[in-house]
């Protein structure tokens, strides 16, 4: 005896996307029901979730992301003398003598209501310095990707400073420096931490 199967309409590429959105929300709705109804884990449990420490680390993360969002972005750079010969070349504040910014993951158009300056130029200085001071590879291209903040969190772990990928002031004070001679017109053979 032989079982035939009726057989199915063919479903488009779109309709079969819908079907399996649907049926993924459907488990995740029993999922979560059956979440809700077991009985709270005793003291010697194991907790069900995300470990204490990682819900802590996001947390954390949103709030300095938030605090820096709260900070001027960095839309120039400038020579900050550190003696009568030398300076350093680093990213500072549009229209003002300050380096007291900051620059994170997806700078490279102007963040806030305000197109004044150049994040480019201030992305570039600080490239080429992680280029030259930690011999990273780069590319100078103004754009503060995933790469740049990979460095960036390098370099503040080396510093033992919380890497969470955004240059900042205490980044910017604690980060080695190529420095630069306006009078001989010449850059330093090494780098230092001179601020």
């Amino acid at each position: 005896m032989a079982i035939s199967f009726p057989s199915l309409p063919k479903l488009s590429g779109r309709t079969v996307a819908v079907l399996a959105a649907a049926g993924a929300l459907a488990v995740g709705a029993v999922a979560a029901g059956a979440a809700k109804d077991q009985p709270a884990p005793s003291a010697g449990a194991p907790a069900v979730g995300p470990p204490p420490q990682v819900a802590a680390d996001q947390a954390a993360d949103t709030s300095r992301a938030s605090a820096a969002a709260a900070l001027t972005q960095c839309r120039s750079a400038m020579l900050v003398p550190v003696n009568r010969t030398w300076g350093i070349p680093m990213p500072s504040v549009y229209g003002a003598a300050s380096t007291y910014c900051n620059l994170m993951y997806g700078d490279d158009p102007y963040r806030g209501s305000s197109a004044s300056g150049d994040p480019d130029t201030a992305i570039r200085v600080l490239q080429r310095n992680l280029n030259f001071c930690y011999g990273t590879k780069l590319a100078v291209d103004g754009v503060y990707g995933g790469n740049t903040r990979a460095v960036v969190r390098m370099v503040q772990r080396r510093h033992k400073l919380v890497a969470d990928g955004i240059y900042g002031p205490k980044t910017r004070s604690a980060m080695n420096w190529r420095l630069y001679s306006m009078a001989t017109r010449s850059w330093s053979k090494g780098c230092s931490s001179p601020l």
